[in-house]
């Protein structure tokens, strides 16, 4: 069903059709089918576009990430469509989901009709769908993505930035960013990036109470740096290269992060005065060939200061 485009709408399959194309595990093509994903059954939306790549978080040393390519080239994401978490204990990620074409069908009617999400067949679907492991790890597709992927090389990393242009989803110079910014980024690292002490003292935290709709200024990289160890984390959360371009603006607090499930283990842990911003998203420009997942930053409370309305 590669036919599917970014622009296309779609309608997501009944659960009946659903169960259809799950194996054991109640994935297909190795992504799971999650119950989040449940209530979007027989209702219509667009495709925001195709997804050829994705950076996963691998178990190694220093939780490396890297961009795999899924088999069959038939992901999408659809409009605005995140997991909520709330069948995998509250997870607060909000993660973009998959979507298999198995799992769509083109439709002929715009998203505006959409029909009520179709009961038949859910209580059958939902026994089918697995949410955690015998050993009481969390299963999703963000936990299994790295069995969803075959990692690429920088050639081919490369080669899907170029497909990007020829989907629409990004332009020449989004395009030649995803290349060139990391190269730049990583020969800097190299030069300048500290001894690495993996006894560095507990960093600081302050607690804000911060609540969505909160406003917030980003404080300056230099008052952001002097919070971080010499691994770029405060108290184990890495500022990521791609959040030093929000320094010093505003934004309104999209939720608070309590808890979150890490995608190299599966377990879910606690996470004290973060929170994540609206419109405030992970483009991964520091990858080389860049990545589409568009997740939410996760911001420390000690990394802003309210702003008085």
């Amino acid at each position: 069903m590669n036919e599917l485009k970014a622009g296309d709408i779609v309608e997501v399959l009944r659960p009946s059709e659903i169960l259809s194309t799950l194996n054991s595990d109640g994935a297909t093509d190795s992504i799971p089918f999650m119950p989040e994903m449940m209530k979007y059954c027989g209702r219509k939306f667009k495709i925001s576009r195709r997804v050829n790549r994705s950076c996963v978080t691998c178990m190694d040393p220093d939780y490396a990430l890297r961009i795999g390519e899924f088999s069959g080239d038939d992901v999408y994401f659809l409009d605005g469509l995140r997991c909520d978490g709330l069948d995998h204990g509250g997870c607060d990620r909000g993660c973009m989901i998959f979507w298999r074409s198995a799992w769509l069908r083109k439709a002929s009617v715009g998203v505006a009709d959409e029909p009520p999400a179709s009961t038949t067949g859910v209580e059958e679907l939902a026994k089918a769908l697995k949410v955690q492991e015998k050993d009481g790890l969390y299963f999703c597709q963000s936990t299994r993505l790295v069995n969803a992927v075959t990692f690429i090389s920088k050639g081919e990393r490369a080669r899907k930035a170029y497909q990007d242009l020829g989907m629409g989803v990004s332009s020449g110079i989004e395009g030649a960013k995803a290349i060139v910014m990391p190269l730049i980024r990583s020969a800097a690292g190299k030069l300048k990036r500290p001894a690495r002490d993996v006894k560095a003292p507990q960093t600081p935290t302050e607690t804000l109470g911060l609540m969505p709709g909160d406003l917030v200024e980003v404080k300056s990289f230099r008052e952001i740096q002097s919070t971080l160890d010499s691994l770029g984390r405060n108290r184990g959360l890495t500022f990521i290269t791609d959040m030093k371009q929000y320094c010093g603006k505003r934004f309104r607090v999209k939720s608070r992060m309590e808890k979150t499930i890490l995608e190299h283990t599966g377990r879910m842990i606690e996470m004290k005065n973060t929170v994540m911003l609206e419109g405030n998203t992970c483009r991964y420009d520091h990858l080389f060939g860049g990545c589409p997942r568009n997740e939410y930053n996760y911001w420390r409370e000690i990394w802003l200061r309210r702003v008085a309305e």
